[in-house]
């Protein structure tokens, strides 16, 4: 604990001898796409087809330290869903959809019966890294461009699955909600991240700014008996970068 603390005063005060500080809120997309390890390879290349692009939220704010210019190290915490949709086409009599379900009763014949089921797994994370701008320092009155490179460790809040029946019901609905997603998902992981940002000044201080990020999980997001899976994913950001300090 006392080292924890120790850490952490020396943290803030190695920040604080950073010349311009920057406050950074966000809100953005993910584009989820899973990488799916399985040693049974007819159920790979059937989850491989069923399974789909997942499209979930994301929010934080950053604090932005530049102590050269162009140069701006940065830390934050953020909320971060990730994710992915998977398809199962064409349910008979008496298959299972989800264990908390049981068997499909219905014997309609009128309608093909499909499930989509959309995996969510939410995350605190604590993004750090590094940004260089590409953009000429002259043109900072109007916008900038950085490259940025980080890595952001990720503690799991919780996992859900949201299930949707189409063409039949089961116990008189067809939107259902559980926490049991089929996987044990890692109480934490580290994510690598590169990608790009845009800045384009709008009054003294005061920047709009958008980020494109690629990032991937550096070790296993989630697993049970027959595979494992870990994510990468595309980020689109919005947000605000207003400057609070310049203590040089």
């Amino acid at each position: 604990m006392k080292s924890n603390i120790l850490f952490s005063v020396f943290l803030i005060l190695f920040l604080n001898s950073f010349g311009q500080k920057f406050l950074k809120p966000y809100i953005g997309i993910n584009f989820t796409k899973r990488i799916l390890v399985s040693d049974y390879e007819n159920r790979k290349d059937s989850l491989d087809n069923a399974d789909k692009v997942g499209f979930m939220p994301n929010a934080g704010v950053l604090f932005l330290y530049e102590k050269k210019p162009g140069r701006e190290f940065f830390w934050g915490i953020a909320y971060n869903q990730i994710g992915f949709e998977r398809e199962r086409l064409n349910y008979k009599f008496q298959d299972t959809v989800h264990p908390d379900l049981g068997q499909i009763h219905d014997l309609s014949q009128a309608a093909q019966k499909n499930g989509y089921f959309t995996y969510h797994f939410n995350y605190l994370e604590f993004p750090i890294g590094y940004n260089f701008q590409v953009t000429p320092r002259e043109q900072m009155h109007n916008f900038t461009g950085w490259f940025n490179i980080g890595i952001t460790p990720q503690f799991l809040i919780n996992q859900n699955m949201a299930i949707f029946l189409q063409g039949f019901t089961m116990k008189g609905e067809n939107k259902f909600k559980f926490k049991n997603t089929g996987y044990n998902a890692a109480k934490m992981n580290l994510t690598l991240q590169s990608g790009g940002r845009v800045d384009v000044n709008v009054r003294s201080k005061f920047w709009v700014t958008s980020d494109f990020l690629f990032k991937i999980n550096m070790m296993n997001a989630a697993e049970n008996t027959l595979e494992k899976l870990r994510f990468w994913y595309v980020c689109f950001n919005l947000g605000l970068r207003y400057e609070i300090g310049d203590f040089r």
